[in-house]
């Protein structure tokens, strides 16, 4: 995944400014590229390679591979974009269907083995195998 900010350009979130604006349970699969400013709801899978940039997109939307999202639109909740597909103005984001069940489930299922990363790293490396004497 590769982030990218612009320093004068944001969009709000509970009243805060953000450049990019990544929510909780998301994930971003390898080659994907979130340029700012973006703001990524809750629950949202960005597939390989897509590209989401000056954007809003709704919680617990599927971004397939190879997808594009620009140009200022704003994605509602809950919508598909199919592999390949370029969503560049409103009326396209519009007419987005909602997320399939077989697409809601592999994300699901994405965003739980990527909750157990942090734990089986742990494990894996030790806690605190630093020799610097900080709780590293």
């Amino acid at each position: 995944m590769i982030l990218h900010g612009l320093k004068n350009k944001y969009f709000e979130k509970d009243n805060k400014r953000y450049s990019i604006y990544i929510g909780n349970r998301v994930s971003v699969a390898h080659g994907a590229l979130v340029h700012g400013p973006s703001r990524v709801d809750d629950d949202v899978f960005i597939g390989f390679k897509a590209i989401v940039y000056n954007a809003i997109i709704g919680e617990g939307s599927f971004i397939s591979s190879g997808a594009v999202v620009t140009n200022g639109v704003v994605q509602k909740p809950n919508r598909f974009v199919p592999p390949g597909v370029n969503i560049d103005t409103q009326d396209k984001a519009n007419s987005l269907t909602a997320v399939p069940k077989s697409e809601e489930d592999f994300a699901k299922e994405v965003q739980r083995v990527n909750q157990e990363f942090p734990a089986a790293y742990s494990l894996y490396f030790g806690k605190n195998k630093c020799t610097c004497g900080l709780a590293c």
